[in-house]
């Protein structure tokens, strides 16, 4: 349906989207989930969390559909651009594109927070500033080499991060830990929204596999495998990184650190140094993941000719997408010197919701104009109609101000839009 992606190289297999997949759900949220969830929602928590992950499920079935029609870069605003016209889809994809630098700056923050502990010189900003714009080069550096080279760092860092994070969340399970449920109850309604909303922060990521569709070796073959199996590991794991700091934490609402203190618990402080080496490799794990995926969004926005088609210039000799990786690193690390990504971010879940019911709405639209999709999901369309109900469900939940913020948003992104398209 859509022309395919001829200057990138098609160099990912299964393995390398499933551990995008798998590295950017577990990011830096799941360090700090278990205590934010407990606090807001109490004894509900773990139903809150398979809440979440039920959601983040049917969201992932309509996009493995929809993805299966096409074979380029770009994902939900190719998708949507498809199904409702190029205004729509540089809308979803100046959403994305949005989160995607802001949550790069947020999880670089939390990163650098992790690591004064374990080095306190970065307490101090000239380090901190230092530090950030070393990593980011490299990480930009990888990926300007090649894709291949880029997915192998991510696939490293997604290796560290899991390694010290199995072994507690099978202690979650041998402790029984849903025996240990916290015991206050929820303030109100609005308490387990919030706690929905948190849960979620903590999910999202599963597009990944989408938005490097046009450098994959089989996307049709390997995206449901990828996405589906992504979302099933994270979901296995976030349920029993909550169990084993229900068993072994007791003020779990009160924690800064609940995976931290859970290990400390089962193995001394020894235990609680690696989680934080931990939570440090898995925010650079995160952050390695973003900057494979996310300069493909300014590169599907770029040859669309919504943003300077400069953004789609690829290397001749690489095929990397390097304009857009270079933008996408400096913007980053504006935002992480600044501090500046705190607005945005504010309204990160609101924006990416909007990108996810995009997709939603696209399968109806696509089946009604195009038929079976090549991938069909059984059920697809009540599958969507569900899924775009949990969607508004959510948004109904947050505050006005974090609506308006994305309507903002959304509204600056329009009119840079028709200023490139003018000149």
């Amino acid at each position: 349906m859509h022309p395919p992606d001829a200057e990138l190289r098609r160099s990912l297999h299964r393995i390398d989207v499933l551990a995008l997949t798998v590295n950017v759900i577990v990011g830096a949220g799941v360090f700090a989930m278990p205590a934010a969830v407990a606090a807001a929602a109490g004894r509900y928590s773990l139903s809150v969390l398979f809440a979440a992950f039920a959601i983040v499920a049917l969201l992932a079935l309509c996009l493995v559909e929809v993805a299966s029609r096409f074979d380029t870069t770009g994902g939900p605003p190719v998708y949507a651009t498809a199904a409702f016209g190029p205004l729509v889809g540089f809308g979803v994809g100046w959403l994305l594109a949005l989160s995607r630098v802001a949550a790069f700056a947020a999880i670089a923050s939390i990163m650098l927070d992790y690591a004064a502990a374990l080095y306190p010189v970065l307490e101090a900003r000239w380090a901190r500033n230092a530090a950030v714009t070393v990593f980011i080069a490299i990480l930009a550096a990888f990926n300007l080499h090649g894709v291949r080279q880029g997915a192998g760092l991510g696939n490293l860092l997604t290796l560290a991060k899991l390694l010290p994070l199995l072994p507690l969340a099978a202690a979650g399970l041998w402790l029984a830990g849903w025996k240990s449920l916290p015991e206050a109850l929820p303030a109100g309604p609005a308490a387990l929204g919030q706690a929905l909303l948190l849960a979620l922060f903590a999910c999202f990521g599963f597009e990944q596999a989408a938005v490097v569709a046009g450098e994959m070796r089989n996307p049709r073959r390997d995206l449901p495998v990828s996405v589906l199996g992504g979302v099933a590991i994270a979901g296995a794991l976030y349920a029993l990184l909550m169990l084993a700091c229900f068993a072994t934490v007791p003020a779990l609402a009160s924690s800064t650190r609940p995976l931290a203190d859970a290990a400390e618990a089962l193995s001394g402080p020894v235990g609680a140094t690696v989680i934080v080496a931990a939570a440090v490799f898995s925010c650079a794990g995160g952050l390695a993941g973003s900057m494979l995926v996310s300069p493909r969004i300014f590169y599907a926005l770029g040859r669309s000719g919504d943003l300077p088609r400069s953004l789609a210039a690829v290397h001749p000799e690489r095929g990397t997408p390097q304009v857009a990786i270079v933008v996408m690193a400096l913007a980053s690390w504006l935002l992480t010197l600044t501090g500046t990504f705190v607005y945005i971010a504010t309204v990160f879940v609101i924006a990416r919701i909007i990108t996810y019911a995009s997709t939603c709405a696209a399968l109806i639209a696509l089946r009604r104009r195009h038929g079976p999709a090549p991938v069909p999901i059984p059920g697809g369309r009540v599958i969507a109609v569900v899924a775009l109900a949990c969607c508004a469900a959510v948004v109904t939940t947050s505050s006005l101000t974090a609506v308006r913020d994305v309507a903002i948003g959304l509204a600056a992104g329009l009119l840079l839009r028709a200023a490139v398209r003018k000149r």
